[in-house]
């Protein structure tokens, strides 16, 4: 289904919305998700049918963040955010496995790493899955460089609005001071967090050229500072960590496996920026000299660990 549009919430529903926890945090197949690799059934293996696109939400996005969204195809709606997410699921997971059918570099680690995390995404939003099959690798093929852009960009969307959602239930975890809750739920946001870094790797997963002649192009004509900093859950998922500043010492553990795996989701984007752009600025930076891949590894994760409290 190229170029279907992927209905979200906005970034801050999640905050606003009364969300319970699933009854059933982990599925009866839990325990035999090592030897799993990513769901390669999408929507179908989830049970989720198209169903009529709700109406475009109210939004309080500014220009530059309804550009990134219209880029992606991506369009909000007012709808409770856990049933968005679910339908959300749907769409890109089809998308996302029909996508890497067409050939990937992923080894198996990664491709447990990123199956790990949407199982936990799945669990969360409440979709009925099976167990799945093994996503094939065909590195010699040849994969469309601009629908894995898109597509696997709406993938990286469905991935943080997980993160958004978990953060929301140990806010609520932490003011109750339920200690189960709000130690699956740090393991559940590092196993997203891992997750994110492996779809970064794939969404790159294409010939350098086709970035130079297709889709730099492509993103410069739509915004000529085109940039991530507009992707406007980023911002609302860098901020809203302040919240694990909160979390008890006695989950030190938790809290250094999910700065580990914050670090390798920067190193992940950094090493995308060094494949396509090398030593060059980022499309938005208005400083030429900046090289994109040394602030991901420098300014910006310093910042996010240090909102978080994961130095």
């Amino acid at each position: 289904m190229p170029g279907a549009t992927l209905d979200l919430p906005l970034h801050h529903a999640w905050f606003e919305a009364d969300t319970a926890l699933p009854e059933r945090r982990f599925r009866e197949n839990r325990r035999a998700l090592d030897g799993v690799a990513p769901p390669s059934g999408g929507a179908a293996r989830f049970g989720l049918g198209a169903g009529e696109a709700p109406a475009d939400a109210a939004t309080t996005l500014d220009s530059q963040q309804r550009s990134f969204d219209d880029y992606f195809d991506v369009r909000r709606v007012e709808a409770p955010p856990v049933e968005a997410l679910r339908a959300a699921m749907g769409v890109a997971l089809r998308k996302s496995a029909a996508d890497a059918k067409a050939g990937h570099h992923l080894d198996f680690k990664q491709e447990m790493t990123l199956a790990r995390g949407l199982h936990r995404l799945a669990d969360w939003a409440q979709a009925p899955s099976e167990l799945p099959e093994t996503m094939p690798a065909l590195p010699r093929a040849r994969p469309d460089a601009m629908r894995r852009w898109k597509d696997q960009h709406q993938l990286f969307f469905v991935i943080v609005h997980g993160m958004l959602y978990l953060l929301h239930v140990l806010e609520e975890a932490l003011q109750k001071r339920h200690a189960p809750v709000i130690q699956a739920v740090l393991e559940d946001f590092t196993d997203l967090m891992n997750a994110s870094g492996i779809a970064f790797r794939l969404t790159a997963d294409f010939e350098t050229a086709a970035y130079d002649d297709l889709i730099r192009p492509d993103m410069t004509a739509h915004d000529p500072h085109f940039s991530g900093l507009f992707y406007a859950e980023h911002k609302e998922l860098v901020t809203s960590l302040r919240d694990l500043r909160r979390v008890p010492e006695e989950f030190e553990d938790e809290l250094a496996a999910l700065r580990d795996a914050t670090n390798a989701t920067y190193e992940a984007h950094a090493f995308v920026c060094e494949r396509f752009v090398a030593g060059t600025a980022a499309l938005a930076s208005m400083d030429a000299s900046r090289e994109a891949p040394a602030s991901l590894r420098g300014k910006y994760r310093q910042r996010t660990t240090t909102i978080a409290g994961l130095r």
